[in-house]
């Protein structure tokens, strides 16, 4: 770029580009400035300045100074300076401001306290204006400025929400500070999205993030079918055909004996044999004495055997019983994702950032899970949780490492009735968005090779929770995976424990009192 040295407006040949005074140009996110400035009177001196880049804002650096004089006459450099010099490598001071809001453990924010950053959304005046910034990702950016030399501030103004950025080129929470220039890179679980990488560049991965969910805990089975429960439909099938076999025996072995033992005109009709078979062999089942009157060897060592084998099936049983209902046996959570979809079970969030990553998604699963997606607000999300019931799933976060990041809304009583999903709904690589051709990136990203490299990102992860979050808060979160599977130990009993049996008892009763009826009316139609 060649100008005049003087303060009047010059036009490049050929290019049609016009260039005001040097005093009017301002380079303050670029460091590769390069000024070539013509002494006016005589045109063999050339001033070559940069722009200062580094250091504070209250020094200018978008100020042009010289580097350089080329002395056309004599074909040489004045000073004989590098031209292109490496401002990266020492910052002097120049601001980082951060776009980010408290979202724990990617990114935390304590007033009050040491202060390690400035706040530029207070003002100057104000007592809370330094701030202490910590977090998983909050630390990259400190450990690159301390390597840099550059002054870390944070800007929380408009920074409420992840945000969207709009085709216009405007945006809102903290993508669209970065997008507006009002800070230099944003992070806190920001997802590599796509429609926001169309306007901004975003640095290499920071770490891997699961989106899973807090579910209501499997609630214990006390229903109708409870006296089905101690034994498997395969047993059931085969005490019914046990059933079938002794009621057909008996029959047989009575009809025997009235041939062999009884004069012809006392002898029992096959009906009465059956009716008498039928009962004898549900009486013997349920543990009852039979009035029939045995004449035959045959029909005593089958009734004999029939009640040894009723007594062990009900013994059986009666064991099983009891273990389902002193040790409570508990209904499947939705704690996968196809349980999740089966289930139907309503989940919420408190943005549309939790889902936007896979909202174009054209997996028939993906769309209806999508469809029992809700967004609330934190207080009303904190009322969901405080229910007595929680009926509803709340996203959380999975770190890489075996933690969570939680919402404040989940309080620890909400936690007692949930628990953590067993794999992922999806999970996304975390990044950092910085604005188009900004010159730090190369170098933020280098650092970034080295920080996982190194392990430190485990080592953060483990300091950050350690520092940061409630521990207790993440036990009891991890505490929920086997919550389906431990023994929770024997409870008291209620009325919803005996309902089974309730049921079958009026259920007898009305059949009784069917047979009643139609055995009266019977009667009286042959008295008639």
């Amino acid at each position: 770029m060649e100008k005049d040295a003087g303060d009047h407006d010059y036009e490049a040949d050929g290019f049609g580009v016009g260039y005001k005074s040097e005093s009017s140009i301002d380079t303050p996110h670029q460091p590769n400035i390069l000024l070539v400035v013509r002494d006016y009177p005589n045109g063999t001196v050339f001033d070559i300045k940069t722009n200062k880049y580094v250091g504070p804002k209250a020094g200018k650096p978008a100020q042009l100074k010289l580097l350089d004089r080329y002395l056309a006459s004599e074909q040489r450099f004045l000073l004989g300076k590098f031209l292109f010099p490496d401002k990266l490598k020492d910052l002097q001071g120049r601001e980082v401001v951060i776009a980010g809001f408290d979202y724990r453990p990617y990114t935390v924010i304590k007033h009050n306290t040491k202060a390690n950053a400035r706040d530029l959304a207070v003002s100057g005046n104000s007592d809370i204006k330094n701030v202490y910034i910590d977090g998983t990702e909050t630390r990259i950016v400190l450990s690159f400025c301390e390597k840099f030399n550059c002054t870390v501030q944070i800007d929380t103004s408009d920074a409420d929400d992840w945000g969207n950025i709009y085709p216009n080129m405007s945006g809102d929470g903290a993508l669209g500070m970065v997008i507006n220039h009002k800070a230099d890179i944003c992070i806190g679980a920001m997802y590599s999205w796509f429609e926001d990488y169309t306007y901004l560049d975003l640095s290499m991965y920071l770490v891997r993030s699961g989106i899973t969910c807090l579910v209501p805990a499997p609630s214990r089975l006390a229903s109708w079918y409870l006296p089905l429960e101690p034994f498997q439909e395969a047993l059931w099938a085969a005490v019914l055909v046990c059933l079938w076999i002794e009621a057909v025996g008996l029959v047989l072995a009575l009809k025997s004996e009235q041939e062999l033992y009884a004069a012809p005109r006392d002898r029992d009709s096959w009906w009465i044999c059956t009716k008498v078979g039928l009962s004898t062999t549900f009486k013997l089942f349920i543990s009852q004495s039979g009035s029939s009157k045995a004449n035959s060897l045959t029909v005593r060592v089958l009734l004999f055997a029939c009640f040894l084998n009723d007594l062990i099936i009900t013994s059986i049983y009666s064991g099983g019983l009891a273990s389902i209902l002193t040790i409570p046996s508990l209904d499947e959570a939705a704690d996968t994702v196809q349980r999740l979809h089966s289930h139907r079970l309503q989940w919420a969030a408190n943005s549309e950032a939790w889902v936007s990553a896979i909202r174009e998604s054209d997996e028939p699963l993906v769309q209806d899970l999508l469809y029992n997606f809700h967004i609330y607000g934190d207080d009303r999300l904190l009322q969901l949780a405080q229910e007595q019931r929680v009926r509803i799933g709340f996203t959380v976060e999975r770190l890489p490492f075996g933690h969570f990041a939680i919402g404040n809304y989940l309080v620890p009583q909400a936690i007692d009735q949930l628990v953590i999903m067993q794999d992922d709904l999806y999970f996304q690589y975390t990044v950092a968005f910085v604005p188009r051709l900004w010159p730090l990136l190369q170098q933020f990203n280098t650092l970034i090779y080295s920080w996982h490299s190194s392990g430190f990102d485990k080592y953060w992860e483990y300091r950050v929770i350690a520092d940061n979050l409630n521990l207790k808060i993440q036990q009891q979160v991890e505490e929920t995976m086997s919550k389906s599977k431990e023994d929770i130990g024997p409870v008291m009993l209620g009325m919803s424990n005996f309902a089974g049996f309730i049921l079958v008892w009026i259920l007898g009763c009305v059949m009784a009192m069917f047979a009643f009826l139609v055995e009266l009316l019977f009667t009286k139609s042959i008295n008639i």
